[in-house]
């Protein structure tokens, strides 16, 4: 398990005035401008509405676009799909493709440790964007993104992102203001306020998500599932299993995890626009669930007195080979399966006996679990 130190001593690197600036002062603009301008020019239904579209397009661009597609390879897009995920990307005001990507590789690779951007162990505020107010010798490194850099499409990008994000954030805004006489009003609600509610709900995952939730699938690190930044952040939220899992397409796994860029994904995949999109099997996954909770029971047991111990300890060692020789027949089931699915040579007793072993893996789990509900209290 990871030792999670106190924040080490570090050199933060060169204040960048205009980051720290904008991503400091846009907030208190935008709550301070709004209200006057409502009061003194009052509301219209396409301001918000704007404002609504371009916040779920720019986001969906992180998440569907930056997040999962580029940084992490989870699945494949067509031209139009990768097209249209950039210029949404470029929207959100989160710096080009790959340099976005370049950092969040450097985030999984040192997760909580030295070379993580935004570590979350150094604190919230360093977590949630004033790492973004420092410069530093890795800021420029790209030489994690070599995939991205070979990518024309990512490199056009690259090149014209300012040019791009100018256009969407500021001509695009403009043009719709003018269209119903409030230019200013359009481009304070779809432009600045939008970008940043954008911002601040990205910024959450690095930071929230680190902090407050849950630790399901692994404590390896400082990663939590937030089903509230999940809701701010188009699904995002799930983050504990995201850092267990990273090369999933999906981030919330269960069918009501509130996860729109998974269905989105899933979605274009049927309409062939999303190809070759990766998920954890269920033996994978499994293993991880009992991997914490045999952490769980191993804290319980250095809990309880002496004289239960023992006795608990075999008991809960007994079980684990249970499940852990049913969940291993169960993996090996599948992969058999998979062979013969590549071979087309699948039978009817090898689908029995996949559907046999998943069936005493799931026994034996439960008789695993069940153990909880009776172990003695701590002393």
């Amino acid at each position: 398990m990871t030792d999670h130190a106190a924040p080490r001593d570090r050199d933060d690197g060169p204040i960048l005035w205009v980051n720290t600036l904008f991503l400091s002062l846009s907030p208190f603009v935008a709550a301070a401008l709004i209200p006057l301008y409502l009061w003194y020019s009052g509301s219209h239904w396409a301001l918000w509405a704007a404002a609504f579209t371009l916040w779920i397009f720019s986001g969906l661009g992180i998440t569907i676009g930056y997040h999962r597609l580029f940084a992490h390879r989870s699945y494949e897009g067509s031209p139009l799909w990768r097209f249209l995920s950039l210029i949404a990307g470029a929207s959100a005001l989160q710096n080009s493709a790959i340099v976005w990507a370049a950092a969040h590789r450097r985030h999984h690779q040192h997760t909580d440790h030295e070379g993580d951007p935004y570590d979350a162990t150094r604190g919230f505020w360093w977590a949630h964007m004033k790492w973004i107010f420092h410069d530093n010798d890795r800021a420029d490194d790209l030489s994690n993104v070599p995939d991205l850099k070979a990518d024309s499409l990512v490199v056009w990008q690259d090149k014209w992102y300012w040019a791009i994000a100018l256009v969407v954030n500021v001509g695009l805004p403009l043009g719709l203001g003018l269209l119903i006489g409030h230019p200013w009003g359009m481009l304070l609600f779809a432009g600045l306020a939008r970008i940043v509610f954008t911002h601040q709900a990205t910024f959450c995952i690095n930071s929230l998500c680190h902090i407050l939730g849950t630790q399901p699938w692994s404590k390896n690190n400082t990663s939590k599932d937030s089903w509230i930044c999940a809701y701010l952040t188009f699904g995002e939220g799930y983050h504990n299993f995201h850092h267990t899992f990273p090369a999933d397409y999906r981030n919330g796994l269960r069918w009501y995890h509130f996860d729109p860029a998974k269905w989105a994904i899933w979605t274009g995949n049927h309409l062939g626009l999303t190809s070759n999109l990766k998920r954890t099997e269920a033996p994978i996954q499994w293993r991880k669930k009992f991997e914490r909770q045999t952490e769980r029971y191993e804290t319980s047991l250095s809990q309880i007195v002496p004289e239960t111990n023992e006795d608990w300890s075999q008991r809960i060692e007994s079980a684990r080979l249970q499940v852990d020789k049913n969940l291993t027949r169960w993996s090996q089931k599948l992969r058999e399966y998979h062979r013969a699915c590549r071979d087309g040579q699948v039978s009817a007793s090898l689908l029995r006996s996949v559907r046999l072993s998943r069936r005493a893996f799931r026994r034996a789990w439960k008789q695993f679990l069940a153990l909880e509900q009776t172990m003695p209290q701590p002393a």
